[in-house]
């Protein structure tokens, strides 16, 4: 989440020199701890357009928006509802008082048929006292006013009964996330234990109940619920689509609405309800284009290219970090590389605001999109100046160097507890490689050189290739250091994958093999619930890193359905639909809202369900549905649209109707048939071969040629070319079938096939061999007789209670980036950060006698740790001289990680014999390298470790156990706090058949402390 609150939080912790103490994080709050890992049940069920439940549970998380302002309609799975407005929010109940049966609450009824449809929400109502009675209530929120109306019909009522509604205050004094679902407690928008209603109105037949300036009314409301209807039918079908999944069918009128939620008249929003706030990006506005709101979108990008600053030289140089936070991130201050000309302020019009994101990428690529859509050269001629300056902007931050990568600076979704030290990240290059590849598509356009942008595009692609590809393995290294060892950190998350894809980083072969790539490493969490049949669904987190970070890890909608378009485009039709459809599942059928374009998933550890119609979701759902399911890649710049649909093969029709086209696909055995609509002249239709043979294409009726398309690997493609604005295109197949394996073994390479007339790369599977299995328990074989702790204390160069005390001010770059805070611990978002490590519970004795059966070697005061590091203020390694043999060394380290060193070697142990052999331990996060302030979160999914947790020691209490957090009860995943820290104890089996040499310590990855604290050897004899 984009949290402005850290800006004002950060503002008094600079000022008071108040620490943050580790956990203290502003979206740590979950109100779901109590559905963590329990069973689902599919909560709605589809039936044609509409999400229907029988006797729900769910109170006020379905909203009904209505017009372009904040206020909303809160609607229930019963007939309960609440009025959001801001800071005076009401509660509307209703009940129906039968004549000798006394007054009750509607939302009582024994049974409760909800539908939710399009900005539509309809109850059945029937209960056992009203004997055949039944009533049927629909709602509608207004659209040219904030209000709602009611249209109650009486079906065989008891004679006498009455419908009356009252509103009242709600529960809640203050809403923290404007009561959305997840982010605020549950309840919020109930009626107070004794409520006054201050407006009430009733129904003795039919009628309808108005909500205007908080007042219930009957009178002269007929014609607004008649007004209202026909707005929102207006709205529900402009994306109409029809497919042989009974799911997927509700969601284009669901989409309209959620993204109609997200506009405020003016721009794209962050969300409909909580982050209802504009912003540059993120991918919100992608929705207005690819919805065929092109109106709305022009307005948007007008808005912000206002906010563009353009009259901000840079006059002060590189590097701008800000003292007061620690040199987390960038200083606000005009004339710095980020806050001048180029730089685009996060509210529309207003270029005199400074933010702490680039959102600049995302809006540029929108923009860009836009411009595909239309093809508007004149438009394109005036926001030319903004593009350029955009693009000058970008190299001047965030590729200074020149080497043609770029660093990332806050500048996607999932950015909020990350940085790159000025580091070669893939998605932010990938992204500059996409604008300036545009650029000079457009410059040759209208009368400007095309050259600049196209060299620039060609080094960019020419660097992520050289530097970033990983060739041998299938996909993209998520970044390279700048600093240190310039290593590559090849654990990359999903967002890597998926913009090098979206920006068309990569070839067929490269997409191809990337996307297994998350197919193979990123966790895969089974979608599953009561009354849903188990075909095999499963989410994705964003990355495996570890410790936990608020938005390096979480289950997102936005990330994974950005990955199922990801898989679209790079022709996995049937893993990019699953996914797709585990998404839509997992959100909209098995989450406590109907046709919820969330946040946050329920599969999250962290934080569990939370937010609804969330702008970044509502954005690429738009493109997931229109763009990959559909296939619709617009290029109006060159007057032409690709078509290459993605439906699932068993999938015999499928059709789309949005303001920019209409499509109809059927197969009918051998046949295939389209019928399209565009306005763009020119149409290439691409379609996997289903046969080895074509015995005819026809386009109107006339026959056609076509060609192998190389636009996919792994199965043969066929395009057709059409120059019309409407077509009929007729495919009849014959011969044998092509058959395409699924894709197995651990990574993909590719030789040419030919099957008849076909001709393709096909897909070989690679198998690489699992890493062997940690059979030999660590600390199971401890003698402690024969058990020598070394002295080593004239090495000893640090307290380990120094480690967040100290300043780490060199190296650090020379750029202006976000990196790691002064003190070595936190991120740009928590910059003051820290945690008291307190070790007198190792300060007793001489000699520390833990649990375990190792002795350890321990002084009462002083230095009790030799701490290496990349950082100026220790060495990057220390060798400890050794004599003898041995069967175990067993080392007590301690020292500090983050996420951002997640799944790499921080450090390295090497042991050395006499014979000049040697042998190394990595010290890797999170399997065997720990951060000293903290616990780590692990589950089977998305946190799982690939060995048995390390065994860590407790500086307080001596203890050493491999599960701290249930030793010390430590609750939830942000922070974990250790109390007083802890250390990380490291078993390494020798040979004992040699002679020993040296123990060397080193330290390998950027921001880290590794420290030595503690040898003993355990010998072969006594």
């Amino acid at each position: 989440m984009k949290n402005y609150t850290i800006c004002l939080l950060l503002l008094f912790h600079a000022l008071t020199g108040v620490a943050q103490k580790s956990g203290d994080f502003i979206e740590q709050t979950s109100y779901n701890d109590d559905k963590r890992g329990t069973p689902r049940t599919l909560q709605y069920l589809p039936e044609g357009n509409d999400f229907v439940c029988i006797n729900g549970k769910n109170r006020y998380t379905r909203a009904l928006y209505g017009g372009p302002t904040a206020f909303r309609l809160e609607t229930s799975d019963r007939p309960v509802f609440a009025a959001y407005i801001e800071k005076n929010s009401q509660h509307i109940s209703f009940w129906i008082q039968v004549p000798g049966k006394g007054k009750r609450a509607l939302d009582s009824a024994s049974f409760c048929e909800a539908r939710y449809n399009a900005g539509k929400r309809t109850y059945l109502l029937r209960d056992k006292s009203w004997k055949k009675g039944e009533l049927r209530i629909t709602v509608l929120a207004l659209y040219d006013r904030e209000g709602a109306v009611w249209k109650i019909d009486y079906n065989n009522m008891p004679a006498g009964s009455i419908v009356s509604a009252g509103i009242t205050k709600i529960r809640a004094q203050k809403l923290s996330r404007s009561g959305d679902m997840g982010a605020d407690p549950p309840g919020v928008f109930e009626a107070t234990d004794n409520p006054e209603y201050t407006s009430t109105c009733l129904l003795t037949n039919s009628g309808y109940i108005l909500l205007d300036n908080l007042q219930l009314s009957t009178s002269n409301t007929a014609d607004i619920y008649e007004a209202a209807e026909k707005e929102r039918q207006k709205l529900a079908e402009r994306i109409q689509i029809e497919t042989p999944d009974p799911y997927i069918n509700p969601i284009g009128g669901a989409l309209v609405m959620a993204a109609d939620g997200i506009w405020d008249g003016k721009s794209w929003l962050h969300g409909a309800i909580g982050w209802r706030m504009p912003l540059t990006g993120w991918r919100a506005a992608y929705t207005g284009d690819f919805l065929g709101w092109h109106d709305r979108a022009r307005k948007h990008f007008d808005g912000y290219a206002a906010s563009q600053v353009t009259t901000v030289p840079n006059t002060i140089p590189h590097p701008t970090q800000d003292t007061a936070l620690d040199l987390a991130r960038a200083v606000k201050q005009w004339g710095t590389p980020m806050y001048s000309n180029g730089y685009i302020a996060r509210n529309p019009n207003r270029p005199d605001q400074m933010h702490h994101y680039d959102m600049n990428l995302v809006y540029i690529d929108e923009l860009l999109w836009h411009l595909q859509w239309t093809g508007d050269l004149a438009y394109a001629k005036k926001i030319w100046p903004v593009l350029t300056q955009h693009l000058a902007w970008e190299k001047r931050n965030f590729d200074p160097d020149n080497d043609g990568l770029y660093d990332a600076y806050a500048c996607i979704w999932a950015s909020d507890g990350m940085y790159y030290n000025s580091g070669a990240v893939t998605y932010s290059s990938a992204y500059n490689y996409r604008a300036n590849k545009l650029a000079a598509v457009i410059a040759q356009k209208i009368g400007e050189d095309p050259e600049p942008y196209r060299t620039a595009a060609g080094k960019i692609l020419a660097a992520i290739n050289a530097r970033l590809w990983l060739s041998d393995k299938g996909y993209w290294a998520e970044y390279q250091d700048y600093m240190g060892l310039k290593r590559l950190h090849e654990s990359a998350g999903v967002y890597t994958i998926y913009h090098a894809i979206d920006s068309d980083v990569g070839d067929a072969v490269q997409a191809y093999q990337a996307t297994r790539y998350i197919d193979t490493k990123i966790p895969h969490i089974p979608v599953k619930g009561k009354g849903l049949k188990d075909e095999g669904y499963a989410t994705i987190s964003t990355s495996n890193w570890m410790p936990y970070t608020w938005s390096t890890n979480n289950v997102a909608f936005a990330e994974v359905m950005h990955t199922a378009l990801a898989y679209f485009l790079a022709g996995r039709n049937e893993e990019g639909f699953k996914l797709f459809k585990s998404a839509v599942l997992d959100g909209m059928y098995l989450g406590d809202s109907p046709g919820n374009f969330g946040q946050i998933s329920f599969y999250d550890a962290a934080r569990g369900e939370c937010y609804r119609d969330f702008g970044d979701v509502v954005g690429i759902a738009s493109r997931l549905l229109i763009q990959g399911l559909y296939g619709i890649r617009p290029d109006a710049l060159n007057n032409r649209v690709v078509i290459r649909p993605g439906f699932p093969a068993a999938w015999p029709f499928a059709s789309l109707k949005t303001p920019d086209l209409t499509f109809q696909y059927k197969r009918d055995l051998a046949h295939d048939t389209y019928h399209i609509d565009t306005h763009f002249p020119i149409l290439e239709l691409q379609v996997p071969a289903r046969k080895d043979h074509i015995k005819s294409i026809l386009v109107n009726g006339r026959p056609a040629k076509w060609q192998l398309s190389a636009a996919v690997a792994g199965y043969p493609l066929i395009a057709v070319t059409v120059q019309s604005y409407s077509c009929d295109i007729a495919i009849e197949w014959e011969g044998s079938d092509i058959v395409i394996p699924p894709a197995t073994g651990g990574q993909t390479t590719f030789k040419t096939a030919t099957q008849g007339d076909m001709t393709w790369l096909g897909a070989q599977p690679v198998h690489v061999a699992p890493a062997p299995d940690v059979t030999y328990k660590a600390f199971s074989q401890v003698i402690p007789e024969l058990c020598e702790p070394l002295r080593i204390d004239t090495q000893w160069n640090a307290s380990v209670t120094d480690i967040f005390k100290n300043e780490y001010r060199s190296p650090r770059s020379p750029y202006t980036t976000l990196e790691i805070p002064l003190h070595g611990i936190g991120e740009w978002t928590h910059p003051k950060l820290t945690a008291d490590i307190d070790d007198a519970g190792l300060r007793k004795d001489t000699v520390l006698h833990t649990n375990i059966g190792v002795p350890f070697r321990m002084p009462h005061t002083g230095k009790n740790i030799i701490f290496t590091s990349l950082w100026d203020n220790y060495p990057d390694s220390v060798q400890i001289p050794l004599t003898g043999n041995a069967a175990h060394a067993y080392l007590l380290l301690a020292g500090s990680t983050n996420s951002m060193q997640s799944r790499i070697a921080n450090g390295r142990v090497t042991i050395t014999y006499t014979d000049g052999s040697r042998q190394t331990t990595n010290l890797v996060n999170p399997e065997t390298w720990c951060p000293i302030e903290q616990d780590y979160f692990t589950d089977t999914l998305a946190f799982k470790m690939n060995q048995p947790k390390p065994w860590r020691l407790h500086f307080k209490t001596g203890w050493c156990t491999q599960d701290l957090g249930s030793y010390l009860k430590i609750k939830g995943v942000y922070g974990r706090e250790i109390e007083g820290g802890a250390g990380m104890l490291l078993d390494i089996l020798l040979n004992a058949d040699k002679e020993l040499k040296t123990l060397t310590l080193e330290t390998l990855s950027n921001d880290v402390v590794v420290g030595l604290m503690a040898v003993t050897l355990q010998r072969t004899y006594k």
